[in-house]
């Protein structure tokens, strides 16, 4: 090669190096602090850079179990839980500036091996935090309590070790503790609380409220869902999924089905999301396992992968329908299940679920909720994209915030789990579609993106199966096809233990700054006087010759 196009293979090779850097540095400079920073026990630690949080721990259980005074209370990371919050207690709900309708309350999970801070805490419609709390190591589970306004039930946990564990025989263990607060007094009551052996695996994440005794609790740890009587800490029924499921499939022990979400329906069955295996059952209590309900596969990820936070909607409101972030797989779904043969709304026990709705954007990454709102909007949790965000029938999103590793969100006023929300096909119906065709009954062999166009009606939905963002440009569309090649699985264990400020965005660009740096190095390395291939071609040669 010669003298200028080698010149000019540097100039490229540098000129992509400093794009890639620069689009990296652009993300950490513009990255939002951690709410933490402004409201919590974070705000009033030194100043960091932007994107930067840290972590901060809980003062002790409040009640359930309770640590023996000499035990040691330790976070993941070994600092310990018991060191003082800097705030002065949480940010109170004042109710004559913030209407109770208008909340939208999130639990976050924060991040073990990154800075981030758990949190419970609600925003009003113009994004300002109308409640904080972060005296606990996670946040998993939030719901508006029936008949009492600004009043949430919440699932935290925090970790213990030493003698505070000594009932469960382990060094470190969890406290797991479902509790009730009142956003404008800050009084909070122990619902129930109980202690697994285990810190990562063994943490619940979903408890569901039966009646004023009765909670249902999706427990990791046993691989089950289980009725508790709250007010005797007895279990009075339990469905344990070695009942129905081959020990071969799913995870690896210990964390075998990872059973992260649970909710009562009204006619008294058990909705199950055992994420392990890729499926939603529906539990019969005394029966088991309705197979012909179950939505989803083993390992067929184009139905579901690894999902969270199934919510029901009944036959009243256009169901039954089932909206479910699909997470591994980046997206938000709805199924309908249909007749069969005419494609109707059916319950009886030949129907069969079929697609009925999605979306997804190109900063979406890892959706562990996904709630149907009143107004037919879609609530929605993006864990790696740090938001929450409203999102239109069409694919419009008309309400964000900025929250760090959101885990779950509940509109106050709608009800547990957005209990007022329609089905897709009731507001299809209702509305109309969207430019573009009527799609296909089963959702299947449709486009998976519908294409921006300027004479799609933002208050008509997408044709059924299609999985939608109309404000998709060139640039959105490359970013959405990337995450499609690549191995989310890997992606999301990346982002979860990268800084927080990090997203899917600056691992591609890291990636091809890497790749870029290592491919120069090989380049310059051909064209030195070591000339590594030729010189073994020599050998090569040298060889055959002898």
């Amino acid at each position: 090669m010669d003298g200028p196009s080698k010149r000019l293979a540097r100039a490229l090779f540098a000129a992509v190096l400093v794009l890639a850097a620069g689009a990296v540095a652009s993300s950490y400079a513009t990255a939002e602090p951690n709410v933490a920073r402004t409201h919590g026990s974070l705000a009033d630690a030194a100043e960091s850079a932007p994107g930067a949080t840290g972590v901060a721990a809980p003062e002790n259980a409040p009640g359930g179990v309770t640590a023996p005074d000499d035990a040691r209370l330790t976070d993941a990371g070994g600092s310990p839980d018991g060191a003082a919050s800097a705030a002065d207690g949480p940010a109170l709900v004042d109710p004559a500036e913030h209407d109770h309708d208008d909340l939208t309350v999130v639990g976050t999970q924060g991040f073990y091996a990154s800075d981030e801070q758990a949190e419970l805490v609600a925003f009003d419609r113009s994004g300002e935090v109308a409640y904080y709390e972060d005296d606990y190591r996670v946040y998993f589970d939030v719901d508006p309590v029936e008949g009492k306004p600004y009043t949430v039930e919440y699932l935290a946990a925090e970790h213990r070790d030493g003698e505070a564990c000594a009932t469960v025989s382990t060094e470190r263990c969890t406290y797991n503790v479902f509790e009730r607060v009142n956003m404008t007094t800050g009084e909070t009551r122990t619902v129930y609380g109980e202690l697994t052996p285990k810190i990562y695996s063994g943490r619940w994440h979903d408890v569901d409220r039966i009646n004023d005794t009765h909670v249902a609790v999706a427990d990791i740890l046993r691989d089950s869902v289980r009725v508790v009587n709250a007010t005797t800490d007895e279990t009075v029924y339990e469905w344990n999924a070695s009942s129905y499921f081959d020990p071969d499939a799913g995870g690896a022990a210990g964390d075998w089905t990872h059973i992260n979400d649970v909710e009562v329906l009204a006619d008294g069955r058990l909705m199950v999301s055992v994420r392990n295996m890729d499926r939603v059952v529906f539990v019969e209590p005394g029966e088991g396992v309705d197979a012909n309900w179950t939505l989803g596969e083993e390992d067929n990820y184009d139905i579901l992968y690894e999902q969270h936070n199934p919510d029901y909607i009944p036959p009243e409101r256009g169901g039954p329908a089932i909206t479910v972030a699909d997470s591994e797989n980046n997206r938000v779904l709805e199924y309908q299940r249909v007749d069969p043969e005419t494609g109707e709304a059916t319950t009886a026990a030949d129907g069969e679920w079929r697609r009925s709705w999605g979306w997804r954007d190109s900063r979406v990454q890892w959706p562990r909720d996904a709630d149907r709102l009143p107004n037919d909007n879609t609530l929605v949790v993006d864990t790696h994209g740090d938001r929450v965000a409203e999102v239109a029938p069409n694919g419009s999103v008309v309400w964000a915030v900025t929250v760090g590793m959101p885990y779950d969100v509940e509109r106050l006023g709608t009800g547990d789990e957005s209990a007022g929300g329609h089905s897709m096909r009731s507001i299809r119906d209702e509305r109309g579609t969207t430019a573009g065709g009527s799609g296909s009954r089963s959702g299947v062999g449709v486009p998976l993106f519908q294409p921006a166009g300027h004479d799609a009606d933002a208050g008509a939905a997408p044709p059924a199966g299609r999985i939608t963002h109309p404000d998709r440009g060139p640039v959105e569309t490359v970013w959405v096809a990337l995450k499609e090649l690549t191995p989310s699985l890997l992606v999301n264990g990346m982002l979860y233990a990268a800084p927080s400020w990090v997203r899917f965005t600056d691992l591609a660009f890291g990636a091809l700054a890497a790749l870029t740096a290592l491919t120069w190095a090989g380049t310059e390395l051909y064209w030195s006087r070591y000339a590594p291939v030729a010189s073994l071609r020599a050998r090569l040669r040298r060889a055959r010759d002898h």
